[in-house]
């Protein structure tokens, strides 16, 4: 930073070539003195969000994790699209740095994400480390739904990525452009237009159906994932 007051340069903002979820020291000794410098500022986000940073395309990309993430990576990775901030996680951003940035995310029905976390997270993946006998009850979706309903969504750092409301992970008051997962191919079309990247892939695959491929959503199930994401539905009006 030039001064106290000035907007740091955005192109400081970059991830460590061999660890794509952390900053650059430089970039993190900017936010360090920037927090440093007192709340009263307004210099940062006031939350901390996952962001995918391109100076090249000039975009902020909110991600949030089971909406297309590694497809929408991986098109900007085969056309030229550079991602100097990669993954960061639960990073509060430079306000001012980015004001003309495209900022956009994607978004999903919060019954199918959340399905989509339990059979990639507990069916297929013992991610969250439960004990033998807690995973074999885990095996029952609604089971899972009922653990989940214990943590609070809203936190972060706090909840796991997965989990966490998708409103949460956006920053609602400086998105340009909420993008839906059940639209895919012509909303990346809209970004990739705005971003001056080319065209979009096809649909994302290996999306899970709702209710877990085959399986029938119980109205226990619905009714748990209502309560507990309550907002994203009022919000994007799923």
């Amino acid at each position: 930073m030039s001064s106290p007051g000035s907007s740091p340069d955005p192109e400081v903002f970059r991830t460590r070539p061999g660890n794509r979820r952390r900053l650059t020291p430089d970039g993190q000794d900017v936010l360090d003195r920037l927090a440093a410098a007192g709340e009263q500022s307004a210099w940062l986000s006031p939350l901390a969000y996952n962001l995918t940073i391109s100076h090249s395309h000039r975009f902020v990309w909110y991600r949030v994790a089971k909406v297309a993430t590694r497809t929408i990576r991986h098109h900007c990775e085969t056309h030229g699209v550079s991602l100097d901030v990669d993954h960061a996680m639960r990073v509060r951003y430079p306000l001012a740095a980015f004001a003309d940035y495209v900022t956009f995310a994607f978004v999903r029905d919060p019954l199918d994400r959340f399905v989509s976390a339990w059979q990639d997270k507990v069916v297929d993946h013992n991610y969250y480390g439960f004990d033998v006998p807690t995973l074999e009850r885990m095996q029952t979706v609604e089971e899972f739904a009922r653990w989940t309903a214990t943590h609070d969504l809203a936190a972060v750092p706090g909840t796991d990525q997965h989990l966490t409301l998708q409103s949460r992970m956006i920053d609602l008051n400086r998105v340009d452009f909420v993008g839906r997962l059940e639209t895919f191919d012509r909303d990346f079309a809209e970004v990739c237009e705005r971003i001056g990247a080319p065209a979009g892939p096809t649909t994302p695959k290996n999306q899970t159906a709702p209710g877990g491929r085959d399986r029938a959503v119980s109205d226990e199930l619905r009714e748990l994932v209502a309560t507990m994401y309550r907002r994203d539905y009022q919000v994007f009006g799923y």
